[in-house]
């Protein structure tokens, strides 16, 4: 799911050349005590949380495969947070830098609202071309994101938002054989009332 996200946004960072340059490796699957002021870090992506997405814990009983004589568990169904990071250039003019930080990360925020849905060809790796990966902004208050940041001393805090991002479906590799149903038998049994 990382991958998708980081490509979501190199692409959209490239595409936007207007607003600013940028490489594509400025993009990063980093946590915020992994990023140094000498970088190439402009944004981070840092899978921070990982959750059981309980509304779809119980809705699927085991499922049948495309063999008949085979059922397979439901799949894990996860909700997955990011905190994404906006980091300065390195530049000796601390406005500018700041300005520039501050539109990565609107850009960024601004690609996952008009992605907020991906399907298909969007989903790298071995995600299943056929899920809808909902990505939505989590509003995380100035507590919650210091308590993020508490947990990375040596780090700076940088401008950030969190992101809710699921449900991932990590398929079961339990299978059951199943025996298909070839009899069937019906018995009526007569009762009278007295």
């Amino acid at each position: 799911m990382s991958e998708t996200l980081r490509g979501l946004l190199r692409d959209r960072f490239a595409a936007r050349d207007d607003v600013f340059s940028m490489d594509g490796k400025a993009v990063s699957l980093v946590a915020p005590d992994e990023v140094s002021t000498d970088s190439e870090t402009r944004l981070s992506l840092s899978l921070y949380r990982v959750e059981e997405n309980a509304a779809m814990k119980n809705t699927e009983a085991a499922r049948h495969t495309g063999d008949p004589t085979v059922s397979q568990e439901p799949p894990l169904a996860l909700d997955l947070y990011y905190l994404v990071t906006a980091y300065p250039g390195s530049t000796d003019d601390g406005a500018a830098a700041t300005v520039e930080q501050q539109r990565i990360l609107g850009l960024a925020m601004q690609t996952f609202h008009d992605n907020a849905v991906l399907t298909g060809d969007q989903l790298a790796g071995s995600l299943d071309p056929e899920l809808e990966l909902q990505i939505s902004l989590v509003n995380a208050s100035i507590d919650e994101l210091s308590g993020l940041w508490s947990t990375v001393p040596e780090a700076a805090f940088q401008p950030s938002a969190v992101y809710h991002v699921g449900p991932v479906l990590i398929d079961s590799r339990q299978r059951e054989e199943v025996v298909p149903v070839t009899d069937r038998e019906t018995t009526v049994d007569r009762t009278t009332d007295s």
